[in-house]
């Protein structure tokens, strides 16, 4: 009974044997052809490999159980053996045995004949052993001798899943021609990469357009990921291809490059709404997948980085989409370069879940290739939409400029035409004021004058910020004492405040800054005159805190507040919120004012505001090392009484004007023409002359312009007389209430370099 047990295991592992070597040989008809290995026609399929059975047993120990055809499981059993048969038909004996990717460990072959048999290991270092590594894979030297056949049994070993394999045999020569032609176009590709990559980081540092710099290093990334799936690791590091947690970051790092390349390229900012969050979202997935990685098994792993990979890709074509629909133009361009990658990952899907081939080359072995030069089209056509978007934001740029100028031209032209009825206005209103009795009268000559002062105020902007844009205003840095410059502002804003009811308060402050005193005098105004104009109830607080080496001037209100929206164009001009009451005055011009001279001082500004709770502006200005070494505005400004020249021909008119003006505690000095009073030096704030003292100048006309640029030149004339530029007509009948606000601008330029005030 025994011995027929044993008669039956016998029988059945010789079926099983028979079995597993029904296949056709391999015949190796020439030493220019290349032979696949792995085909249900001319080998057993791969078959598990017994636990601790080594290689030189599987020609008498052929396993019985589940055959894996040609695409193993690495999932399910780590070891794998495939059979084979070759015969060689040629007179060539040297042949190299060639399989494809980096994944395999410990792989070998046995290779039997009639006269024994031959155990190789594949190495892991292509120097010094007989294995040579080429860029898909590595190689070992077979002697196959003429007219014999050979039993081959290759035995591959990976960890985990990996890469469909190829396994090839060819002549030595043979082998040398393709592994050159493969070396070759690996590394024109890695120089093609690293070549954009350089060309798209110079870019980003001569232009300053971030875009250059994600697209740029989400390719680096990238090709460091291709590169460590290829020969290099096993060339260097003598290792095997195996993903480790450091392979997972480098995962989740080309896809945030990537969204950041995206969103910097469309220009996704808070302003664009639903696909700031959309981004934002992909990107804090993508995070939290990263961190979640460390501590999940591989399975897991896969399925969530799957997932990461389908949104980051739905977000990067879904922004791109919708971009296209809106501007067109070079978006399509952006939106074409991302299907090349796409394309490719489609590949793996294709590969992983479609029906393996039987009777050909395993082409997938070549991806190691061909994602490179995907790789290549993708950053191509990203650097023709940079190109094309850099060349879209130049033109934008030149419009504007170009509208700027213009702009500024006009308003520079227009100036004096609009400046002399508004001045004009001012002194008929204050001659009008004695003649008017009535109190219907009186309502109405107020709201005349509530009117103009309203129309005044916003001309005095415009030309503000036209200066300010054209950069006619140059900032002269001195020494600056808060407190003289809070005490100024709030004797200046007490009564408008008790007027709305409201408290103003102006916290002590000893801090000398370094800044231009008229300039960092006219932020301050515009931030402490919105507070007090936007707060109905409540208080408005003006402070500071010092922070190292500045100091943050503070302008708090409880006034209406804003919500984002409204802080992200708060300094926009004309820019007021939709919420705003309509009886606030105000044109929009103050804080776009703020805005530009801040960027002018480089004293930062910023805003904190919750509606309905009020706003708090911040100013961050340099403290001075040393206040001991120049004196304050406040101080320089207080040193001297206005000085005035007179070039007056009628005796008694320039006596009694004289007498008037030293009244009033200004120095004047008299002059025969105009032209000795500009080879003076006298540093007069007001030159007031007759119309024959202006039309007597030798001075050439630009000199006359530039007289009145420097200080207020007035002439006493005729209102619709002709005068140069930014002279202003004083007229014989109006001239007492006409010099006093004469006086009133010159106080007031001296204050504010920009201030192109005329008499009010």
């Amino acid at each position: 009974m025994f011995l027929i047990v044993c008669l039956v295991m016998v029988l059945a592992g010789l079926r099983v044997a028979q079995a597993a070597t029904e296949f056709h040989a391999i015949e190796l008809t020439g030493p220019d052809n290349r032979y696949p290995l792995i085909s249900n026609v001319y080998s057993s399929g791969f078959i598990p490999a017994p636990e601790g059975l080594a290689l030189d047993k599987a020609p008498d120990t052929v396993p019985a159980g589940e055959r894996f055809g040609l695409s193993p499981d690495f999932r399910q059993h780590g070891r794998y053996w495939l059979y084979t048969r070759v015969v060689n038909l040629t007179q060539t004996s040297d042949w190299m045995l060639h399989i494809s990717n980096f994944g395999f460990r410990q792989s070998g072959v046995l290779v039997r004949s009639d006269d024994g048999q031959v155990v190789q290991r594949f190495g892991k270092g292509g120097y010094g052993d007989t294995t040579d590594i080429n860029t898909l894979g590595r190689a070992v030297n077979l002697n196959l001798q003429a007219g014999k056949s050979y039993l081959v049994v290759v035995e591959l070993n990976a960890r985990r899943g990996t890469w469909h394999p190829y396994i090839g045999l060819m002549s030595g020569q043979q082998y040398a021609a393709w592994a050159m032609h493969l070396d070759l176009a690996f590394k024109v590709a890695i120089g093609v990469i690293l070549g954009l990559v350089v060309l798209g980081l110079v870019c980003w540092l001569l232009m300053s357009e971030v875009a250059f710099f994600w697209g740029a290093l989400s390719s680096l990334l990238m090709l460091v990921y291709y590169l460590g799936h290829s020969s290099i690791p096993a060339l260097i590091w003598q290792s095997a291809y195996i993903e480790t947690d450091w392979f997972w970051w480098l995962v989740s790092s080309t896809l945030m490059t990537q969204l950041a390349f995206a969103g910097s390229f469309l220009r996704i900012n808070r302003a664009s709404g639903r696909w700031f969050q959309v981004f934002v979202g992909a990107a804090l997935l993508t995070l939290v997948i990263c961190l979640l990685a460390t501590a999940l098994p591989m399975e897991a792993k896969v399925r969530l980085y799957v997932l990461d990979y389908l949104v980051v890709s739905l977000v990067i074509l879904g922004s791109g989409v919708a971009k296209v629909r809106r501007e067109g133009s070079y978006y399509f361009i952006y939106l074409l370069g991302w299907f090349p990658v796409v394309l490719s990952m489609l590949q793996v899907v294709l590969v992983t879940q479609g029906a393996s081939r039987a009777f050909q080359e395993v082409t997938e072995s070549y991806k190691m290739l061909h994602v490179l030069y995907i790789q290549i089209l993708h950053m191509l056509l990203h650097a023709v939409a940079l190109i094309l978007r850099v060349r879209a934001l130049r033109d934008e740029k030149v419009r504007a400029e170009y509208l700027s100028q213009s702009k500024s031209r006009f308003i520079a032209q227009s100036s004096h035409d609009l400046s002399q009825p508004l001045n004009s206005m001012s002194i008929f209103l204050e001659h009008l004021q004695p003649h008017v009795q009535g109190l219907d009268g009186k309502k109405i000559l107020y709201r005349l004058k509530n009117t103009h002062r309203q129309m005044s105020e916003s001309f005095k902007s415009i030309m503000d910020l036209s200066k300010l844009e054209s950069g006619a205003i140059r900032p002269e840095l001195k020494a600056v004492q808060l407190n003289d410059l809070f005490a100024r502002l709030q004797n200046e804003y007490r009564v408008l405040a008790r007027e709305k009811g409201i408290e103003l308060r102006f916290h002590p402050c000893s801090v000398t800054v370094f800044s231009d005193p008229m300039l960092l005098d006219r932020m301050l105004r515009n931030l402490v005159s919105n507070a007090v104009k936007y707060t109905d109830t409540g208080r408005v607080v003006v402070g500071c805190r010092r922070r190292g080496r500045q100091v943050a001037i503070q302008v708090l209100d409880t006034g209406c507040g804003m919500d984002d929206s409204v802080q992200q164009h708060i300094f926009d001009i004309y820019h007021r919120a939709a919420d705003v009451p309509q009886k606030t005055e105000g044109a929009g011009i103050g804080l776009s004012i703020v805005r530009h001279i801040a960027e002018l001082l480089e004293h930062p500004v910023n805003v904190i505001s919750r509606p309905g709770q009020g706003s708090t502006f911040t100013l961050s200005v340099p403290v001075l090392a040393d206040p001991a070494l120049p004196r304050s505005a406040a101080a320089d400004q207080g040193d001297s009484a206005l000085k005035v020249s007179l070039i007056i021909q009628d005796d008694a008119l320039r006596d009694a004007l004289s007498a008037r003006l030293q009244s009033w505690q200004c120095q004047v000095s008299v002059f025969r023409s105009v032209d000795e009073a500009w080879q003076s030096g006298w540093p007069a704030a007001v030159l007031l002359c007759d119309d024959a003292a202006l039309t007597q100048t030798a001075l050439p006309a630009d000199a006359v312009q530039r007289l009145a640029r420097d200080l207020v030149a007035a002439c006493v004339c005729a209102t619709d007389a002709a005068l140069p530029a930014q002279w202003i007509a004083v007229s014989p009948q109006l001239l007492p209430s006409q010099l006093r606000a004469l006086l009133n601008v010159a106080a007031r330029r001296r204050q504010s370099p920009m201030s192109l005030d005329m008499p009010t």
